[in-house]
């Protein structure tokens, strides 16, 4: 009888979650059948994105997210933003036509000094960045925007002031030459930054990106942005997860509401001073401290 109403405490939680105003960011790199381990192969990738389309998952464009934030405009429901970093060729031969298949928008970062060219990965897979005309073709078709990834992708904070600038400056002048129209966004390679590079970054584009796992709301620093990794670590049941039920948006929950959502499950609550108590087997709040503190 417990573990029922868990199941059905746990659903409420997350349904409830979904409906906080708040976007998540995907972040995706290479989409192959190679080792390395920020790889996803092509057939998990697509499954991936027809478990958003089918669960009624709102996927917007990173233009779309900086109108959000910039005029305080309320997040849609279940908000999804894919972002894909380092511009691999694989992105253009596997992941766009999945995206297409799916009418998804995205956003690549590119370390333009590779445009073209090989990059090793860590493992030692060589692998080809997208080149001139496949940008074109992406950006011609309304659903891949560029975003910078630095020049040369190295770790700038270990950078000068006129190495960064540079860094900062060429890669959004060549990304511009390539696609005709402004270049607005950044995402720091190796999620590598402190104050001195994000005041620089802010110079030139109007949103950043890290690396760091969270969500997306009204107060979000425009210029330390969290983004979740999509690695091949992540399983098909962490995917759907994802973003959705964490211990930041469950203690977010008034004590009204989260009295309300148990007394709907069966739980027999008494209050005092605020505090939530239920009777629940020791060993699960052990296993489940946040959920149930």
């Amino acid at each position: 009888m417990f573990f029922c109403k868990l199941i059905k405490f746990y659903n409420l939680i997350k349904f409830s979650c979904l409906n906080i105003e708040k976007a998540v960011i995907l972040m995706y790199h290479s989409i192959g059948k190679n080792d390395e381990f920020f790889t996803i192969k092509p057939q998990l990738f697509e499954w991936q994105m027809r478990y958003l389309k089918e669960n009624n998952f709102k996927v917007i464009s990173l233009r779309e997210l900086w109108e959000m934030l910039e005029n305080s405009k309320p997040f849609l429901p279940k908000s999804v933003v894919l972002t894909f970093d380092d511009g691999y060729e694989d992105n253009y031969l596997n992941a766009f036509p999945i995206l297409k298949k799916f009418n998804f928008p995205a956003t690549i970062f590119v370390p333009t000094s590779f445009i073209g060219k090989e990059k090793e990965a860590r493992k030692g897979a060589r692998l080809r960045i997208l080149n001139i005309e496949e940008i074109k073709e992406m950006a011609k078709s309304g659903l891949v925007e560029f975003g910078s990834h630095s020049h040369s992708h190295l770790k700038l904070t270990k950078l000068n002031d006129g190495e960064l600038e540079r860094e900062l400056a060429d890669s959004k002048k060549i990304l511009e030459e390539i696609l005709g129209f402004p270049v607005t966004s950044f995402a720091y390679p190796y999620g590598n930054f402190d104050e001195r590079v994000k005041n620089r970054v802010s110079k030139y584009y109007n949103l950043a990106f890290s690396i760091n796992k969270g969500v997306v709301n009204s107060k979000s620093d425009f210029f330390t942005l969290p983004r979740n990794s999509i690695d091949s670590k992540i399983t098909r049941f962490e995917y759907t997860k994802i973003g959705l039920l964490d211990e930041g948006h469950i203690r977010f929950f008034t004590y009204n509401s989260l009295r309300k959502l148990l007394s709907e499950v069966g739980f027999q609550i008494e209050a005092e001073n605020h505090i939530i108590h239920s009777r629940i087997p020791e060993s699960i709040g052990r296993l489940y401290p946040s959920l149930f503190a």
